[in-house]
């Protein structure tokens, strides 16, 4: 009995067959300033954990440019697929 494809498996044979490499997702860290600083886990609030069990809630500040980043480069992502679909 054959198996159903998923929608992953479908995706990779595509790719495969269109010669094209599979896209590569960059991640992007949103911590903030303090615990950058200190290289500690942050958990992303504001105030985060660390800051909080520290007592520097004041340093606790996220860089506007890293959320921006991630826009953009996800709306780059969705262009460039949205253009091999086009292109096919």
């Amino acid at each position: 009995m054959d198996e159903p494809q998923t929608s992953s498996a479908t995706g990779n044979a595509q790719a495969q067959a269109s010669g094209s490499q599979p896209q590569v997702r960059s991640r992007i860290t949103v911590v903030c300033a303090e615990c950058k600083r200190l290289k500690l886990k942050c958990d992303r609030r504001t105030p985060c954990a660390s800051c909080v069990k520290r007592d520097t809630v004041v340093r606790c500040i996220y860089s506007p440019a890293a959320a921006e980043k991630v826009d953009l480069h996800s709306l780059n992502n969705r262009l460039i697929q949205v253009e091999g679909l086009l292109a096919q």
